[in-house]
């Protein structure tokens, strides 16, 4: 068997990672404004607005806290805070970051270090740490995801299996942790899936391969992937004109097979059920990428502290 040894063209159009500067800040803004409420309430309501217990206890005067790593972890969220401070009216509130989002810490690492009055670093701590918790979690269980796959050559994908509004920032995590980025969402590339076949009545390889020509025919420019549950759909699919192939639910075996089908004239993606107990398996498997919801929905939240000098 002759196997081709050139990757795929549409390769980097994979390999792409969002960086701070892509997130759109108006977005996470309105997010923070919802987070504001959360804590202190809303004005206009017939609810008291504010932070209680700070003004009960009468904490006045100027501090400085730190914000601490309890364990070992890829860290993510600190961008957040000088945002977090100014929705929230914590106008005193300096940040002075030790560490950047993706670097590595050890427990007892500070991460960052508030400056301003006291009262509104303890009014805008919790959702500080509930972002950076969340945020590094995901991260943390991305770089163990691609540090498996990196020595096989396979790099890891993210999917949109997000929190509702945290997309954006779940994927920055997840890229952090050195994922790459799947489609953000529904408007940047083309992915038929079973159910838009099982809706087009496309039940035989033969309709799959038109079905596939007619879209590529129509939208010439767009990154078009198609999503297999069986070996007998890829020679279709590739002659249709994918640019990408999702292996669903194949297994370590099937994805062998479809390589050798493939002959790398289509990015190869295996997805469903994967997870860090099978992962190395897949990866020995050599598909292009694996794609794993599980940095998101599996990631647990990671122990950050706030610590006053």
């Amino acid at each position: 068997m002759t196997f081709v040894s050139a990757l795929p063209s549409c390769m980097d159009r994979f390999r792409n990672r969002i960086t701070w500067d892509e997130i759109d800040r108006d977005f996470i803004q309105s997010h923070l404004h919802l987070c504001h409420g959360e804590d202190l309430g809303r004005k206009g309501t017939d609810k008291r607005c504010g932070d209680l217990t700070t003004e009960s206890c009468r904490i006045s005067g100027h501090g400085e806290a730190r914000i601490v790593a309890r364990e070992k972890m890829i860290v993510c969220g600190t961008r957040l805070i000088p945002m977090i401070a100014s929705e929230f009216g914590a106008t005193s509130v300096r940040a002075c970051k030790e560490k950047e989002d993706g670097q590595k810490l050890e427990p007892g690492d500070c991460v960052a270090i508030l400056e301003g009055l006291q009262a509104e670093i303890l009014m805008m701590e919790r959702t500080v740490l509930n972002f950076m918790q969340r945020l590094s979690g995901v991260a943390t269980c991305a770089h163990r995801f691609k540090r498996t796959l990196e020595p096989h050559g396979v790099g890891l994908l993210d999917t949109r299996k997000t929190t509702p509004g945290m997309r954006m920032l779940e994927k920055y995590a997840s890229a952090c942790g050195g994922s790459y980025n799947h489609r953000m969402g529904l408007y940047d590339r083309i992915l038929i899936k079973d159910n838009h076949l099982a809706a087009s009545s496309v039940d035989s390889p033969s309709k799959l391969e038109r079905f596939v020509k007619d879209i590529r025919r129509n939208q010439p420019q767009v990154l078009l992937q198609v999503e297999v549950d069986e070996v007998d759909q890829i020679r279709p699919a590739l002659e249709g004109g994918a640019d990408a192939i999702l292996l669903d639910n194949f297994s370590p075996e099937a994805i062998v097979k479809a390589t050798e089908i493939n002959l790398n004239q289509a990015v190869l993606e295996a997805s469903g059920g994967i997870n860090e107990q099978n992962l190395s398996l897949y990866a020995q498997a050599k598909p292009h990428f694996v794609s794993s919801g599980a940095p998101v929905h599996a990631s647990r939240w990671l122990d950050l502290g706030l610590d006053w000098r």
